[in-house]
């Protein structure tokens, strides 16, 4: 598995896997003290993987190890479902 990143600001990123958008990583520089914060947009029920990491390669560790161990314990039905609805709101 390989994740790339799109940015889509300053210091904001797109998490893609296979081209598909599956997280978010940002420099939330307006905290004290300053901080990456991660996480996955996949919405299917139980809870979505979120962090904070003190720069972009932890945050970039994290992502992948937290998205890794989601992925494992979805079925590949969920996240084609989970895919597709992100995808139609994406298209809006």
């Amino acid at each position: 598995m390989t994740l790339t990143l799109k940015p889509i600001g300053r210091r904001d990123y797109s998490v893609r896997d296979d081209g598909q958008s599956i997280g978010r990583i940002r420099y939330a520089g307006e905290r004290s003290p300053a901080i990456w914060i991660w996480n996955v947009i996949v919405h299917i029920p139980g809870g979505l993987p979120i962090g904070t990491a003190k720069d972009l390669d932890t945050a970039k560790a994290e992502f992948k190890a937290a998205w890794t161990a989601f992925k494992a314990k979805q079925t590949p039905d969920a996240l084609a479902q989970a895919y597709k609805a992100m995808n139609l709101r994406e298209q809006d």
